[in-house]
Order: structure tokens, then sequence, then C-alpha cells
């Protein structure tokens, strides 16, 4: 399975999260900040880049920012520098009124080497992906926003591994229940 950065603009339309993308879309697009909150694999990363994607599309400029690129001591300028060809990659856009935070987990463990960065962030709309979420600190820090919290994705379904209908004394079966 691919990372959401590894996606092709094309592969990422496909991508269908259902009423929790719906519902993160229609907020941003009416200014609401949005909060992607799952574990790896989840897919937060591939929605966060569909939203932009969505969003660009709607005539809103999305910037994508990855805060593992993110170097000690950068603000927004220092990124749009190294990174504002790759946004608009990712994204398919310009870069501008609507900030893209992936890895939004790392302003609160990391904060000094962000503190630039969030200063520039403050008073702009945020649609941002966490592997863990403190509420607090994201309003304080992003503001208040919408929450979507998504599952890890299954990829196959499990199966039985031993005929039902068998009695086996000292063993053990593992069964799914469908």
């Amino acid at each position: 399975m691919k990372l959401g950065e590894e996606l092709s603009i094309h592969e990422l339309e496909k991508l269908d999260f259902g009423e929790d993308f719906k519902l993160a879309l229609s907020r941003a697009i009416n200014g609401a900040n949005v909060y992607i909150v799952g574990p790896s694999g989840s897919g937060k990363t591939a929605m966060l880049r569909k939203l932009g994607l969505y969003l660009t599309r709607l005539g809103r400029e999305a910037l994508y920012v990855k805060l593992e690129w993110v170097k000690y001591g950068w603000g927004l300028s220092d990124y749009l520098k190294r990174y504002g060809d790759k946004s608009r990659e990712l994204v398919g856009g310009a870069a501008g009124d609507i900030i893209l935070l992936d890895d939004g987990e790392l302003l609160w463990s990391y904060s000094s080497v962000y503190r630039n960065l969030v200063r520039d962030l403050r008073g702009r709309q945020i649609a941002a992906a966490f592997r863990e979420f403190d509420i607090d600190t994201a309003t304080i820090l992003l503001g208040d926003g919408f929450t979507i919290y998504l599952q890890t994705r299954q990829t196959s379904a499990h199966t039985a591994k031993i005929p039902l209908g068998l009695s086996f004394l000292g063993k053990t079966a593992e069964i799914t229940v469908l």
C-alpha cells in the first residue's frame, strides 16, 4: 500500500472516503478548521491531500505542509522556498489561504522546533492530520476545528483457519465471525 504522499493525483481522485470526506469538505468550504485523526495506515494523509485537491478546484489556494520536512526555526516562507513546488505537485494548485498540515502531532512533541511556523499559521484556516490528538493543544495552537476520527483500513477479509463443526481437544482454533 502506498503512503499518502506517494499517490498520484489520479490515484487520489479514485479513493472513496465516504461521508467522512463529504463532511470534511463541507466544513472546509465554509471556513472551518478540519482535524483528521487516526492511526498509521488509516488514510489521513490521502484524505488531507484529496481535501486540498478539491478545495483547489473550487478556487481556494491550498498549501501542503509536511511537518517532517520542516527544519528547526523555519517559518512558512522558508518552507515555501524549499517545498513550494512539491506542495503544488501534491495538491494540484498554488499555495495560500488554507494550510494542509500533515503530521500535526509533531507540533506539541517538538514545540520549540516549530515555534516560527506556528506563529505564521495563526489566523489561517487549517486542515490537519494527526496520529495522536490533543484537542486542547490543537485549539490553542490552531483554533477550534471539526474533528474526524479514522479507523485503520482492512486490506483483506479474515478467513476461518479450521473447518467449522469439528471438535479438537487440546487444540486452539481461530474463527472469525462475519
